[in-house]
């Protein structure tokens, strides 16, 4: 019989091998125990977190089982094996026997960025292809989602490439090209493969200011990336408000938790236009974060804007909530007014809004409902758009690998195809993308 003494070394040896394997395995990194007596079965774990689990769900997932292992014959059901090592040296049972397995060498961490000389460079990608149909007529002029009308066909939605980091500590750059654009060159077009670029200084912490060309401090989901926006297209009165770039001088900056805040003062051209004239647009947002996930805020602008340097003035209310593990249950709403000076003098007031609500189930599936309306003129009846768009998209891994299938009801008072009323139609776009 070996000695209590010897036996307390031997026991101390074994534990001071066990903790150093577990930490050569990954399994755990402290050594903690604990036995649980539940429906004639006993429970023993290795680490707090799966015995916290355990407790609210009493599903032990992963783990190993010994039928009679017991001190009365009872099944034991441990966490893992450092587990059953544990017990049985607290029990003075014989230990298990298994074969060693050499623990994994780590997997390679690709860097987020590359060093060149005293600063850092990441690169971005964004890819998006669409096969489109539209079941109007066909005739000339562009759909909804900016297609020509009655058309079924194939389209290079983007091809963003970007590049961005810092030259030091404190300034920045970031350049973005998307080479799927048209090349449209014609007055007051947005369509050109320059699309982001600017200098930034970043000395003071939690701001940002750049010259540069970007887009204008106006809507939520206008300020969005495009791999990041709910559905294939951005809502209609986001695009007429926001989703614009001009050169200018531009502010990002965070107060504190709860609130950020962000600002423009630029051109009033479209991008890469250059100025003829004396003119510049103010725009600014302002954000409230009560809880994680949540985002309120408003926005709005207010100068000359477009070639002709006429009058625009902008106003937007946004709400977003981002669900939670529990409930990946997603809201949005915008509304959103503009009054535009035309050039006899005269102003023309718009405003629109619109409500989305997307559930993801299954953790790679998620189904989308939004409902928007848009009045291009309030001084004119009979002439207002509404659209109900519904979709099922396939995540496969968040925004960076999805496949998006989405149906538009289109309904569009005063329509005319050949001098003939139709004012609804249908659209489909299934949209393919692969972001990082």
């Amino acid at each position: 019989m070996i000695p209590q003494t010897l036996q307390r070394a031997f026991g101390s040896l074994a534990i001071l091998l066990l903790l150093t394997a577990s930490a050569a395995s990954g399994q755990v990194n402290t050594l903690w125990y604990k036995e649980v007596t539940h429906d004639g079965r006993i429970y023993v774990f290795n680490t707090p977190t799966k015995f916290d689990l355990w407790e609210k769900s009493r599903d032990m997932g992963a783990s190993l089982t010994r039928i009679g292992h017991g001190p009365n014959g009872e099944t034991v059901v441990f966490e893992n094996e450092n587990a059953l090592d544990l017990y049985n040296l607290k029990h003075n049972k014989e230990s298990e026997v298994r074969p060693y397995k050499a623990p994994e060498a780590p997997k390679p961490v690709l860097p987020a960025s590359l060093k060149v000389a005293d600063g850092e460079l990441k690169f971005g990608l964004l890819l998006q292809a669409w096969y489109f149909g539209d079941d109007s007529k066909q005739a000339s002029g562009s759909s909804y989602l900016g297609n020509p009308t009655g058309v079924n066909t194939f389209r290079l939605r983007r091809a963003e490439i970007k590049l961005s980091g810092k030259v030091t500590p404190a300034w920045g750059f970031e350049v973005m090209v998307d080479p799927a654009k048209t090349q449209n060159f014609s007055a007051g077009s947005d369509d050109k493969i320059l699309q982001d670029l600017g200098i930034s200084y970043l000395g003071l912490k939690g701001h940002e200011f750049t010259l540069g060309q970007k887009k204008i401090a106006i809507t939520e989901e206008g300020l969005r990336s495009s791999s990041e926006i709910d559905f294939a297209e951005r809502s209609r009165i986001t695009r007429v408000i926001g989703d614009q770039r001009q050169m200018g001088f531009f502010y990002k900056g965070e107060y504190g938790a709860k609130f950020a805040a962000q600002a423009s003062i630029t051109s009033g051209l479209p991008s890469n236009v250059a100025g003829t004239s004396d003119r510049l647009f103010y725009a600014a947002r302002l954000d409230f974060k009560a809880i994680k996930g949540f985002v309120a805020g408003v926005s709005g602008g207010t100068g000359n804007q477009g070639t002709q340097a006429l009058t625009r003035n902008r106003l937007g209310a946004h709400v977003r909530w981002d669900g939670t593990d529990e409930l990946p249950l997603m809201f949005r709403g915008e509304y959103g007014a503009a009054t535009d000076g035309q050039t006899n003098g005269t102003e023309i007031d718009r405003d629109g809004f619109y409500l989305s609500a997307l559930y993801t189930f299954a953790e790679q599936f998620r189904v989308g409902l939004r409902y928007e309306e848009y009045d291009p003129n309030k001084d004119v009846d009979g002439d207002s758009l509404s659209i109900l768009t519904g979709g099922f998209h396939y995540m496969i891994k968040g925004r960076n690998i999805n496949i998006k299938a989405e149906w538009y009801g289109v309904e569009q008072e005063g329509r005319k195809i050949n001098n003939v009323l139709d004012e609804r139609y249908n659209q489909f776009v299934i949209a393919a993308q692969v972001a990082f």
